[in-house]
């Protein structure tokens, strides 16, 4: 008996809140009572206990094109609402709840759309029991086939915010989406490209979309949305810019072989006649010059360890002279002191004719020493009249390389070294006639 009591209370209670959400959605239609019912029906959602859940939902979903625009708008409003007090309580409910804000993203009325795109935000913000794919896909469903653009644009920014509130976002769904997304963004039946814009940049601000993809997603990506940045409309040009700030961020190691060129591009079009588009694009070029200009495994040494390697020598022989224009130049070898010495000390056995043959190889390196200026101005008149002027001095070993690079020149250079041997050869020959002197002389 106490059962059938409960219940019949129970069911009485029920008529009792059905009648007075009725009531109050009625009031939604009249301007004067509309304020007063809509604060009604919010404290009834925020208050509603689970078990009125079902019917609730029935009597907010039953609105249609027929009521006026502020009750299928507050009707929306109160899915946000039953969603920030309720969260998981709902999802048994999810499957009727979103069908609701689908069918009402078709509503002439933009405001009634906007509510759609709040009410979307809340469910997927609250409500972490149901899988991500499960909000999505009514979606995603009527993105692609939807003609209307103000329906495409509901929808598209209903995902956006879907993706951005959701707390745990599926990864993997949404690197196979964004190359749908592309395509759909350059087809010209689809209108609404500020909001397919906005949804490729909530796509990429996920974590983990853009690095696992591979460099070819990125690279479409970057040169898709490089494309909207030319177009006629102001808000596609400002969205595009968003998503390519979101790219900077989350991927901005990743961009480095794309930095100048877009650079180059975003400071053309720093200068956008629309004062929002202006502020975005500045905004984007600073956050594209954060992005370094090579990865750290491509940068170049240290200037301190190349110097070094450059510098170094085996100990056996002098390092060789860097010119300033980069290559090497080769160390000539100069006439030692010690070296004379040690030839002239192959003379001395205190001889007459060891004695003659030094005074004759002294001569003939004295001759050698006083010779060698003269045949540098002979060879480089040209080049010592300018120094002569006051101009920089040049190394004679690269006036050499200079002069062989004529073929003339250095078959003068041949005659000069054949007459060089030539005198040596007879002074070989007169010490020799003068040794031979000499052991006659003696007794």
């Amino acid at each position: 008996m106490s059962g059938s009591n409960s219940s019949k209370k129970a069911q009485a209670q029920a008529r009792e809140l059905k009648h007075r959400v009725l009531t109050c959605l009625h009031k939604l239609s009249d301007r004067d009572t509309h304020t007063a019912a809509a604060f009604e029906l919010e404290s009834i959602a925020k208050t509603l206990p689970t078990d009125a859940l079902p019917s609730f939902l029935s009597s907010i979903s039953a609105t249609d094109s027929s009521d006026k625009s502020p009750v299928r708008r507050q009707c929306i409003r109160l899915i946000s609402v039953l969603s920030d007090h309720h969260e998981n309580s709902l999802s048994p409910h999810l499957s009727k709840v979103l069908s609701a804000v689908v069918r009402h993203l078709r509503d002439l009325d933009s405001s009634v759309r906007s509510a759609c795109v709040a009410a979307s935000f809340s469910l997927s913000s609250q409500l972490t029991s149901p899988p991500f794919n499960s909000i999505t896909k009514p979606f995603l469903e009527s993105l692609f086939i939807e003609q209307d653009s103000n329906t495409q644009n509901g929808f598209a920014l209903c995902l956006a915010v879907i993706i951005e509130g959701s707390r745990n976002p599926d990864v993997g769904s949404l690197r196979k989406l964004l190359p749908k997304l592309e395509k759909l963004a350059k087809c010209e039946s689809f209108k609404a490209k500020a909001a397919i814009l906005a949804l490729m940049g909530s796509v990429v601000g996920v974590k983990g979309v853009l690095c696992d993809g591979g460099e070819n997603v990125i690279k479409n990506l970057v040169m898709c949305l490089m494309e909207f940045l030319s177009r006629e409309d102001w808000a596609a040009r400002k969205v595009a810019a968003e998503a390519l700030m979101k790219i900077a961020v989350v991927e901005k190691d990743a961009l480095w072989e794309y930095k100048a060129s877009c650079l180059k591009s975003f400071e053309a079009k720093r200068f956008d006649k629309v004062r929002a588009a202006r502020e975005t694009m500045n905004q984007l070029i600073e956050a594209w010059k954060e992005i370094p200009d090579l990865p750290d495994e491509l940068s170049p040494p240290p200037e301190s360890q190349a110097s070094s390697k450059e510098n170094a020598s085996d100990g056996h022989h002098p390092p060789a002279a860097k010119t300033s224009i980069g290559f090497t130049a080769p160390q000539v070898e100069k006439n030692s002191p010690l070296k004379n010495q040690a030839n002239i000390a192959h003379f001395a056995d205190g001889s007459p004719a060891s004695t003659a043959r030094r005074r004759s190889y002294v001569e003939i390196e004295e001759r050698k020493q006083f010779a060698k200026p003269e045949i540098k101005r002979a060879l480089f008149n040209e080049k010592y009249e300018k120094q002569k002027l006051g101009e920089a001095s040049v190394v004679v070993s690269y006036e050499i390389g200079d002069i062989c690079r004529n073929q003339r020149d250095s078959e003068d250079l041949s005659l000069i070294r054949n007459q060089l041997v030539q005198i040596e050869n007879q002074q070989t020959n007169l010490l020799d006639i003068l040794q031979v002197f000499i052991t006659c002389q003696l007794p």
